[in-house]
């Protein structure tokens, strides 16, 4: 297994380059474009006033699938506007590679399945992103997540349900550790998340909901080798279950989710794992999710994005693979530059700022930069530990101009020589 620092094969040159490429044309694969996200907002599909040539495709709203259409039908993608559909079910099939510094090189099939009703064309979109990946370690990967709302809104239901055999590296607790704290660790993950969420307010939400993290089959190496690892001092174990109630606040005000130019969002939720619901200890954890989007430029879509997204235990005494860690939060987003569990703690504490911006007037292009820091708690809980920073940059490629969705390829970097690509649909926050 690869440490951070280590240099990629040429192998992995080649492949990076060629998922490059393959950003573009899975973007291509897609006949009915849909989202992965919840608030949705029509974009108007005017020409742009750029020049006198005010009449070409190319100075109107363009999305991948329109350079498509000027590739196979060039006469008639310039007479013609393509009107989206807003209505009824929606539908992805694609299958491309993909890369992260936790698994390397990996092989990515996705399946997503959306509905609107026609009775709130503008309102939210009920959705099933399915993904399977086998990837370069051997991990198995497979997800589902989903946001089903009611016909009249005020109702929704997200939920996440996963199974993961995912050998990988842990560093041990603290953000003080090094790479030469490189410990493998190997098991399988199920998840079963479901909430169900009511409006109460216009853009607040209070609910209720259900998570379940079971893990099995795990195997700390240096632990088995006869190590005092910090895994076996926390408390190592070949099986660990958290079963709890979640209690759940929600305030949204973005324009849009997929990539928002303004607004608000913030999530709060506590959670109770409870012995009688199948855990092996009764602990509490807490998040406080909250992202602020500041536009710069209406001209250019530019924006500042904020985030800060605190994950506390509160009480008790979770197991180890289900402590706070860097790119465990529920979109696996924290921390790019660093691999998912890099760093870990009883708390977590972090902020990142992006700059988003088009670069095409078009808004088929775009570009993003970003900087993070992050602490979390070391082994005795009682203090943090450094802060480690986190930046680099990435490139958007407009996936639906209709729902304003970006296809995301971005290369980031943290200390002790941590780098690396990730690929995702919308943005990352």
């Amino acid at each position: 297994m690869r440490k951070i620092g280590q240099h990629f094969t040429a192998f992995e040159k080649r492949s990076l380059i060629r998922t490059v490429f393959v950003l573009l044309m899975f973007t291509l694969c897609a006949a009915n474009p849909c989202t992965a996200s919840g608030n949705i907002i029509q974009l108007p599909d005017s020409t742009m006033r750029i020049g006198k040539d005010t009449s070409s495709v190319w100075h109107r709203k363009m999305d991948i699938i329109d350079v498509l259409r000027l590739i196979v039908y060039p006469k008639k993608a310039n007479a013609t506007k393509r009107e989206p559909r807003k209505t009824g079910v929606f539908y992805t099939v694609v299958a491309y590679p993909g890369y992260a510094i936790a698994t390397g090189i990996a092989a990515v099939a996705a399946f997503n399945i959306s509905y609107r009703p026609k009775k709130h064309p503008d309102g939210n979109l009920s959705f099933f992103n399915n993904n399977f990946q086998y990837t370069q370690k051997n991990q198995v990967l497979i997800q589902s997540l989903s946001n089903i709302y009611t016909n009249n809104q005020k109702w929704q239901f997200p939920g996440d349900i996963r199974y993961f055999h995912f050998p990988t590296t842990t560093y041990g607790l603290g953000t003080s550790t090094v790479s030469g704290d490189a410990d493998g660790i190997d098991y399988s993950h199920f998840r079963f998340y479901r909430t169900a969420l009511r409006e109460v307010v216009p853009s607040t939400f209070l609910g209720v909901g259900y998570n379940l993290d079971y893990r099995w089959n795990i195997i700390d190496d240096n632990a088995s080798r006869g190590y005092v690892t910090d895994f076996a001092k926390y408390g190592y174990s070949r099986t660990s279950s958290s079963s709890g109630l979640t209690f759940n606040f929600l305030y949204d005000s973005r324009d849009n989710a997929n990539r928002p130019i303004s607004g608000t969002y913030m999530d709060f939720h506590v959670v109770s794992y409870l012995k009688p619901l199948g855990s092996n200890s009764n602990w509490n954890s807490m998040v406080l999710d909250i992202r602020k989007y500041i536009p710069l430029s209406k001209k250019w879509y530019a924006e500042l994005a904020i985030w800060s997204y605190t994950w506390l235990t509160l009480s008790g005494k979770p197991p180890y693979l289900d402590l706070p860690s860097t790119g465990w939060d529920s979109y696996n987003n924290t921390g790019r530059g660093y691999a998912a569990g890099r760093f870990r703690g009883k708390d977590m504490m972090y902020l990142e700022t992006e700059v988003r911006f088009d670069i095409m007037r078009n808004g088929l292009l775009g570009l993003v930069f970003f900087g993070s820091l992050e602490t979390l708690s070391e082994f005795t809980g009682a203090f943090f530990g450094p802060i480690q920073p986190g930046g680099g940059a990435g490139l958007r490629i407009k996936f639906n101009k209709s729902t304003n969705a970006n296809s995301c390829l971005d290369y980031g970097f943290g200390t002790h020589s941590s780098r690396g690509f990730a690929t995702n649909l919308n943005e990352v926050f």
